[in-house]
């Protein structure tokens, strides 16, 4: 009697601690899911002011160009000796120098936005989780979604093809689970079967230096 009492104290012990444990992961992945939702949101709003900014530059650009040009035509009918050639020539640097002003602010704001997630790649990923079976991605896609999973995770698949050696196919796996694609959507996506799949898991998972036994989604979500 006193055996059974210890068991049942001891299962529900452990019954209790898996529920915690689950609690726990679900909020921890809960919050990484919302962290992720917001950078892509505040990405999204500075692309958008960027882009705002640089038309208001680039009509600027264009007023100040036309303002030296009409000053060099005018300079033409005056002589270097005249009050108003002198005017002439200090309105003409003036607007020059904006000229020069405008186009650094544009190039820079344009290297700026350049380093920001296309949004483009959003609806291809929604397709891409909503019927993984039918959407096939060129290399091109493949490129553009590697892209902005490295700016909305750290780097991370850069950072393991540099550290770990992972292959191409072994980054669309990464891609895949730190996107929350299931493995049943993972099967569909590469159009495989389930043991190709392992295979190549494992394969990874000994670049990654990780036991046998280990989760690997579970790793690279964490990553």
């Amino acid at each position: 009697m006193e055996l059974s009492s210890s068991w049942t104290f001891v299962l529900f012990s452990l019954a209790f601690v898996a529920l915690i444990a689950g609690a726990l992961l679900g909020f921890v992945i809960g919050y990484r899911t919302g962290g992720r939702r917001e950078r892509f949101r505040l990405a999204k709003e500075k692309l958008k002011r960027n882009k705002e900014a640089v038309c208001r530059w680039q009509k600027e650009r264009y007023e100040y160009a036309r303002q030296v040009k009409r000053l060099e035509e005018d300079l033409l009918h005056l002589t270097t000796e005249s009050e108003q050639y002198k005017e002439q020539m200090s309105d003409l640097e003036f607007y020059r120098q904006k000229l020069r002003d405008s186009e650094r602010i544009i190039s820079s704001l344009s290297s700026e936005t350049a380093d920001l997630p296309d949004t483009s790649v959003l609806p291809l990923l929604v397709q891409l989780k909503e019927d993984p079976l039918h959407t096939n991605l060129t290399r091109e896609e493949w490129n553009d979604l590697f892209h902005l999973t490295d700016l909305l995770f750290n780097h991370i698949l850069t950072d393991m093809k540099e550290k770990q050696g992972i292959t191409r196919h072994e980054q669309e796996i990464c891609c895949l689970v730190k996107w929350n694609f299931s493995r049943k959507e993972q099967l569909a996506v590469f159009n495989n079967t389930s043991e190709a799949l392992t295979k190549s898991k494992n394969r990874l998972k000994k670049k990654l230096r990780l036991d046998e036994k280990a989760d690997l989604d579970q790793f690279i979500r964490l990553y």
